[in-house]
């Protein structure tokens, strides 16, 4: 039986990076650094492997052992969650069973990719990780632009009537979609996937957000979320757009390697993505630079 709550995840999660060193090979000593350096800024729990932390360029046992590092660095401070989807569903079995044993709150998966799958066998996909791993609080992973797939409270409502399936990072700029899941299925967890939407994501129901932005910017949405909840929209606005003016910068550079040298201005070397990923150029880093070096309030 599945005992996690949807206030179980009202937080400030951080899609985490994936530190690397110059050959490529995961840099497990800084990871545990940043985690430990990110909860000091206010982060309130960890999403790993996802998209910013490189998942699907991790072999199966790297993110095995990333969330395990995660885990050890987090010490039971704030919760941490596992990316866990990939195309072979047999892989997905192995790593929420893995995610499940080491002490991950739940898991979270993007649907099966590449080929046109069918409705139905996206739905079985998930069910089969459901039966094979009874115990896991799953969350649907909606990013259309990656997948090619994006759930509605029509096409997904099996899944969402599932007692395992606990809620939705919904990275998708319909957030009407997103309150018509709120209202179809009040019980899961609405979690917002755009840090450049956070405002208008909690106004239509979201709980809690998972960012890359978080990664470096953890304060600003704090600042956001606690002016939403006083009623206070025009400083929750005021602090969404000094969020939209570094996810517009870090966008325009490579948002994820971004993230990543940002952590390394700071002192925790983070290498750069893996390839295809190039690095940031000369004229990138110093727009880093200049960016962290800006006041948190500058809009």
């Amino acid at each position: 039986m599945v005992t996690t709550k949807p206030q179980d995840f009202k937080r400030i999660w951080s899609a985490l990076i994936t530190p690397t060193n110059a050959d490529e090979s995961v840099n497990y000593h800084a990871l545990e650094q940043v985690v430990d350096a990110q909860i000091a800024d206010g982060v309130e729990g960890f999403y790993c492997c996802g998209s910013s932390g490189e998942g699907l360029l991790l072999t199966l046992d790297e993110r095995k052992q990333v969330l395990e590092h995660v885990l050890k660095a987090a010490d039971g401070r704030v919760p941490v969650m596992s990316h866990v989807g990939t195309i072979r569903t047999k892989d997905v079995i192995d790593l929420a069973q893995h995610a499940m044993s080491a002490g991950a709150l739940a898991v979270s998966m993007i649907p099966p990719y590449y080929y046109k799958f069918s409705m139905d066998d996206i739905m079985g996909y998930y069910e089969d990780v459901i039966r094979a791993v009874p115990n896991v609080p799953a969350i649907v992973y909606n990013i259309p632009q990656f997948t090619g797939v994006e759930f509605s409270k029509d096409n997904a409502g099996r899944l969402l009537g599932n007692e395992n399936i606990v809620g939705i990072k919904h990275t998708s700029t319909n957030l009407y979609s997103l309150e018509r899941i709120g209202q179809a299925f009040p019980g899961k967890a609405l979690i917002n996937g755009f840090d450049e939407q956070l405002l208008g994501a909690l106004s239509m129901g979201s709980c809690a957000t998972i960012g890359t932005t978080v990664n470096l910017f953890a304060p600003l949405f704090h600042q956001v979320r606690d002016a939403f909840d006083r009623g206070d929209i025009a400083e929750a606005y005021r602090w969404q757009h000094a969020i939209n003016l570094r996810v517009e910068a870090t966008v325009k550079l490579g948002i994820f390697n971004a993230m990543k040298y940002g952590w390394t201005l700071r002192g925790i070397d983070c290498g750069f993505c893996r390839a295809p990923f190039r690095p940031l150029d000369d004229a990138a880093c110093k727009t880093m630079q200049e960016l962290l070096a800006l006041p948190l309030e500058s809009i």
